[in-house]
């Protein structure tokens, strides 16, 4: 006798955009307390701009062109790759979201800084 198992259903994720963690904090509540599978997750959006010094980071913004919504902007993250992981951190410590999207601003290397500046930390 064959039988196949049926896989369990993909829960679709919620995006979050905030200003801020407060912000964020207050939507994911929100959105959790709304919905009828407690599991579901939530992401959170964060438009990020790493180099390999704050000084860097904040110089290739100048670069960066304003958007003309102000009222969807997600959080923004200005600074180096082992700020960046401390802030996702902190946002998965905090059960602010279960997750972060990464959205780089202009031509930020976040993959190759990330790993270059991070990896050689996690070897054991």
């Amino acid at each position: 006798m064959t039988t196949i198992d049926e896989a369990p259903a993909i829960r679709s994720a919620t995006r979050v955009r905030a200003a801020d963690l407060r912000e964020a904090t207050r939507k994911t509540a929100h959105i959790r307390a709304d919905s009828d599978d407690a599991a579901a997750p939530v992401y959170l959006d964060i438009e990020v701009l790493i180099g390999r010094d704050p000084a860097s980071a904040f110089a290739a913004l100048a670069s960066v062109p304003e958007t003309a919504d102000e009222s969807s902007k997600p959080l923004r993250y200005i600074g180096t790759a082992r700020g960046l992981a401390g802030l996702i951190a902190d946002v998965q410590r905090l059960g602010i979201a279960d997750a972060v999207v990464l959205l780089p601003l202009a031509d930020c290397p976040v993959e190759s800084l990330m790993l270059e500046e991070l990896a050689p930390g996690l070897g054991g």
